[in-house]
């Protein structure tokens, strides 16, 4: 007679739970399976920053790496929802670029916060400056002959002439100039000096390898200490570590079950390998200040003093994306599609120790890509090109709280509680300028709002002592048809409310501040978060 099987049958409340391991009623994982395509929702919040870089082409398992399988790819970057109006260009668009809600962002604006804010481009030796003296004998520099222009990756020239006909040296790739995708124009003399860090090499490296020889960088590359190129290297070694212990079990299903599957994930990381690519000014010609005015659905404002450079990178140009494979990427998706179907098959056949390997890795994994939603999306991008100054006045930076004794006891009360029309006279007063505010809506278009403009403006264009104008208890009297502009500003009794006609005025809903709202974007036309 045949051994019978030692294993002792549990008792009592441990017979409610299965034993052992491949024999029935033993513990079983053929749910391998599902758990290597669950958390699509984890990995499609972070698809398009970890295709950013040549690190998406690392083979590697990554929960549900159907999320990458896209019938299109995004041509723009997100963009947040929000009325910009230019102060001096006059351009409104209803939506922030995508890096400069990174550099700002809007959602951590209170109802009726007022933020004036200066961004230029940094300085390439501010950059370096915190580099060592090891670093800085990597650091590449030369100097070359050109003009004002553009080049073909990102950024723009600045003018190298110093109004006396001669040259003057300027920087490339991080101070007042970078380049930008285009022609560059015939070089002219003048020196531009060109360098790059250690950490901009880096960079390159990751993002483009081949860069790394040459002058040219993208203007907003992700950055090489970035989470999730962190975790990309972690999950490579984790997929090495998978494949070495099924070796030493002797499981060749598990083997090619995981380097089919990191294949497939590389596949589809190639096709969907992307760098993104910000508008430049072409033209030489002068222009005004790109400042811009961005207001937000809860009556906040805030104010970015720049550069037309800075505004047509950040603000009122496009921010695209630029994939590296154009034409064949479907033909990549088909791969990494098929070798995904087949790796899912192999892996409810592999045995019971390599399972729960793979099943541990892949339950570690999608806790780590849940978490990296918690971090602040600046730890994914390289944004050390531009220089953020907080230039809010002291008097308004306070606009969303109530503020006793601000002016002293005088004060009308409404001059110091929050409201939309106390932080519109802010940002005026900070412009100067008041025809942004009808181009963007900010304001409705009737005669008693654009007195009160006309007096705002001017009270702004006061300097100091315009500060003192009383822009609620004004805007309060004009509406209610009893204030007429006296000496100062003062406030007099007219008697009756008519309006510019001599008609009385019984429509209340025109004079409702803003005139245009700040729609929210529907559901079926957001696109997915970088």
């Amino acid at each position: 007679m045949g051994n019978t099987s030692s294993t002792e049958v549990p008792t009592g409340a441990a017979a409610w739970f299965p034993y052992g391991r491949q024999d029935l009623p033993g513990w079983r994982f053929d749910v391998i399976t599902l758990l290597a395509v669950i958390g699509e929702s984890s990995v499609a919040e972070h698809a398009q920053t970890l295709t950013a870089s040549s690190m998406c082409l690392l083979p590697r398992i990554i929960p549900a790496p159907q999320a990458l399988l896209r019938p299109t790819r995004p041509q723009r970057l997100p963009e947040v929802t929000a009325k910009m109006a230019g102060v001096y260009s006059g351009v409104v668009l209803d939506t922030v670029g995508f890096f400069a809600n990174i550099i700002h962002p809007l959602e951590d604006l209170k109802p009726f916060a007022f933020k004036v804010y200066e961004i230029k481009h940094r300085k390439k030796k501010e950059r370096a400056s915190s580099e060592s003296s090891f670093g800085r004998w990597f650091t590449r520099k030369t100097t070359e002959t050109t003009t004002e222009g553009t080049s073909p990756i990102g950024g723009t020239t600045s003018p190298n002439s110093d109004g006396k006909g001669k040259g003057k040296e300027v920087e490339i790739g991080g101070g007042d100039v970078d380049i930008e995708l285009g022609s560059p124009p015939p070089p002219q003399p003048g020196n531009i000096k060109k360098s790059s860090t250690v950490k901009e090499k880096l960079t390159d490296i990751i993002t483009n390898p081949t860069m790394v020889n040459s002058d040219e960088r993208y203007t907003v590359p992700p950055t090489y200490y970035s989470p999730i190129h962190i975790l990309s290297i972690f999950s490579f070694l984790l997929s090495v570590g998978i494949i070495i212990a099924a070796a030493f079990w002797e499981d060749g299903t598990a083997i090619v079950a995981i380097i089919l599957i990191s294949l497939a994930s590389s596949f589809m990381g190639y096709a969907s390998w992307w760098k993104p690519l910000l508008m430049s000014r072409r033209a030489t010609n002068k222009v005004p200040h790109g400042d811009v005015v961005i207001r937000t659905r809860e009556g906040a404002f805030v104010l970015i003093k720049c550069t037309e450079e800075v505004a047509r990178e950040l603000y009122s140009g496009t921010e695209e994306c630029r994939y590296v494979s154009t034409k064949y990427h479907r033909i990549f998706m088909g791969f990494g599609t098929v070798l995904l179907m087949v790796s899912v098959v192999l892996l409810g056949n592999c045995s019971w120790n390599s399972q729960v390997f793979i099943g541990a890795a892949y339950i570690i994994l999608n806790g780590l890509y849940w978490g990296m939603g918690l971090l602040p999306r600046e730890y994914f991008w390289d944004l050390s090109r531009y220089e953020l100054v907080d230039k809010t006045p002291e008097d308004a930076k306070n606009a969303e709280i109530q503020t006793p004794g601000e002016r002293g006891d005088g004060v009308d009360l409404r001059e110091k509680t929050p409201s939309f029309t106390r932080t519109l006279w802010f940002v005026i007063r900070e412009t100067k300028y008041t025809s942004w505010v009808e181009r963007s809506g900010a304001a409705p278009r009737t005669e008693q709002w654009k007195r009160w403009l006309d007096e705002a403006q001017a009270a702004a264009m006061a300097g100091e002592e315009g500060k003192k104008w009383n822009a609620v208890a004004r805007k309060d009297a004009i509406m209610a048809g009893t204030a007429k502009q006296g000496e100062g500003g003062d406030i007099q009794q007219t008697g009756e409310r008519q309006n510019s006609g001599g008609s009385t005025m019984n429509d209340e809903a025109q004079q409702r501040a803003p005139l245009s709202e700040v729609q929210p974007r529907r559901a079926s036309m957001q696109q997915t978060s970088f």
